[in-house]
């Protein structure tokens, strides 16, 4: 039988999902009835209609099942044929700019209600800018002509929006290559550039990736160099590394032990599947470099949080980008690529079933998912995928430019290639869901 925090995820899920939609079908409705659009219902959400009422010709419900909703725009007689081909104020005999506008409405509402949510948000808990913070000695950008409240513009020549992106462009460049950044200066307001180039040096390591949690009395170990004790690896994905030589991993002088160690075998202790364990370990050469020093300003007041948000749908589209970039590359697993359903639902059980996190903290986070997913949604709405606005959009605008309706041929080319994709993402977001289920 499933816990309780499953079903609450569940519930959460589908009623946010649901909102989404609802702003979603608002949208389309609210522009058509702008243009004088004959609208015969709207329905919010789906299932039994709890209220229903009628006002301006337009029927209005709220249902049952709090997930999707939807705008007709047709009537039918018993045949199921359209009844209102010869009505002018009919969808569907409206000029193409009318109906490109009116399939946009939705995917815009849901990027609106998006920014609004983001915006409360970052408001009210807080959030990066792309200003430097204090330089500190040693680092990289240390090294250079930036100041403190400069604002990063570019990295590599390519724009950047909010941390998110920038943070994931720097995850892609290998920690020894030179990184070219564009700032503006606070103090000029001009744009420069300067490169970023680190100080390579050999230094021994134990060949594991850690996690920073506060909450566990060790290092949790999340990724494990296959190059580790001489290729022989004894510190696994999972385990918790307790002890180097008799001193805790919290402690300060553990990484001294380590770079100091010359390549001798050192004695670990570590926990595995609950159980507490003891190995040798030989510590292996690896090249580091100096930090960095990238560090961001705390945002400043409602018109920054209200502009950081403004820029978070067009950070997103880089994410996307920057992910399929990190796939292909092999520095991202293909799967972590794209989630469904069942995805997100667990990622809402994941904050739900989060210890030692205070509800409010949890509301936060539920809260910038659900504007990050509205954004999501109306960026995928706008796929050339069949039954989505985009798809309508792309028929549209290229009548708008031949002047005269597709061709039942070339409708079906569109249509053809949009099933695809279709296919292709509900396939891999199936895949992705259930490897990251088993993993």
């Amino acid at each position: 039988m499933p816990s309780v925090s499953i079903i609450i995820s569940i519930i959460i899920t589908l009623f946010g999902l649901g909102i989404l939609a609802a702003v979603h079908e608002i949208g389309h409705f609210l522009v058509a009835r702008a243009f004088g659009i004959k609208v015969y219902e709207l329905s919010i959400f789906v299932g039994p209609a709890l209220f229903s009422w009628r006002r301006k010709e337009v029927d209005y419900s709220i249902r049952l099942i709090p997930f999707g909703a939807y705008v007709r725009f047709s009537d039918f007689d018993e045949q199921e044929q359209e009844k209102d081909d010869e009505n002018p104020n009919s969808l569907k005999n409206q000029p193409r700019w009318k109906r490109i506008i009116v399939a946009l409405a939705g995917p815009a509402m849901n990027i609106v209600l998006g920014i609004m949510i983001l915006t409360i948000l970052f408001s009210a808990t807080g959030f990066l800018s792309m200003r430097q913070a204090k330089i500190l000695e040693g680092t990289q950008i240390g090294m250079t002509d930036v100041q403190e409240g400069d604002r990063i513009t570019k990295i590599n020549g390519a724009g950047v929006f909010t941390v998110y992106d920038f943070d994931a462009s720097l995850a892609l460049i290998p920690f020894d290559e030179p990184i070219d950044l564009t700032l503006k200066s606070s103090d000029t307001g001009k744009s420069y550039s300067v490169t970023l180039i680190p100080d390579v040096y050999d230094v021994y390591m134990l060949g594991i990736t850690r996690l920073i949690d506060d909450t566990v009395d060790g290092w949790p170990i999340y990724a494990v160099d296959p190059m580790q004790n001489n290729s022989n690896p004894v510190i696994k994905v999972n385990d918790i590394l307790l002890t180097v030589n008799g001193v805790s991993v919290l402690d300060e002088s553990v990484m001294s032990i380590i770079m100091q160690s010359q390549g001798q075998a050192l004695t670990v202790t570590y926990i595995r599947d609950g159980v507490l364990g003891e190995t040798q370990i030989v510590p292996m050469l690896a090249k580091q470099s100096n930090p960095r020093g990238i560090i961001f300003q705390e945002g400043e007041g409602f018109a920054e949080a209200f502009v950081n948000a403004v820029k978070f749908p067009f950070s997103m589209v880089r994410l996307v980008g920057l992910t399929f970039q990190g796939a292909i590359s092999g520095e991202i697993e293909a799967y972590n690529i794209v989630t469904g359903p069942v995805g997100i639902t667990t990622m809402v059980s994941d904050v739900v079933d989060a210890p030692d996190v205070s509800t409010s903290i949890k509301a936060e986070i539920l809260f910038l998912l659900l504007g990050v997913i509205s954004i999501g949604l109306a960026i995928t709405n706008l796929l050339p995928i069949p039954g989505l606005d985009g798809n309508e959009i792309i028929l549209l605008l290229v009548e708008l430019v031949r002047g005269k309706k597709l061709g039942k041929k070339a409708e079906m080319v569109i249509n053809a290639i949009g099933f695809g994709i279709i296919i292709i993402l509900v396939f891999a977001a199936l895949l992705s869901d259930i490897i990251r289920m088993t993993r």
